[in-house]
Formats: C-alpha cells, structure tokens, sequence
C-alpha cells in the first residue's frame, strides 16, 4: 500500500507481489520501486508500516501479511 505522497509517485494505491520465503520489507520495496521507478529517490524518507504497525526494513513478512510505504507527511 502507498501512502501519501508514495502514492502519488506509483500512481496506484496497492499492488501485490509474490516474493521468495524468507522475505523481507526491503524484498517488497525491492519489488515496489521495480514497478514504479519514481519510488526510488523516496527511499531514505520513507517509512514502512507492517499489518498496521511502524517496521524496521530487515523485518521478515509473512503470507498474507501488508506493507504500506510511508513518506514524511508535512503540516502545521
């Protein structure tokens, strides 16, 4: 899932990739900026969400499991 302005760069909301056991969050992003090259400069500010919950890039993912890419949101 992209979020924010990820969103905005991969031009979708979601995509679905298989990935190879042991699979981790930066094997998605991998696959993520694949498909949508604009994700590529994003990399160092963004950050991931795992089932809901803020991740560390090395967690590993299970089948069935979201990863939702988050940049910097500004406001005031």
């Amino acid at each position: 899932m992209y979020l924010g302005q990820a969103r905005e760069v991969a031009g979708t909301k979601e995509d679905q990739f298989a990935l190879t056991s042991p699979a981790k969050i930066e094997h998605a992003f991998t696959q993520a900026v694949s498909a949508h090259p604009g994700l590529a400069k994003m990399k160092e500010i963004i950050r991931p969400l795992l089932n809901g919950q803020w991740a560390k890039e090395n967690a590993e993912l299970k089948d069935g499991d979201r990863v939702a890419l988050l940049p910097p949101v500004g406001g005031g």
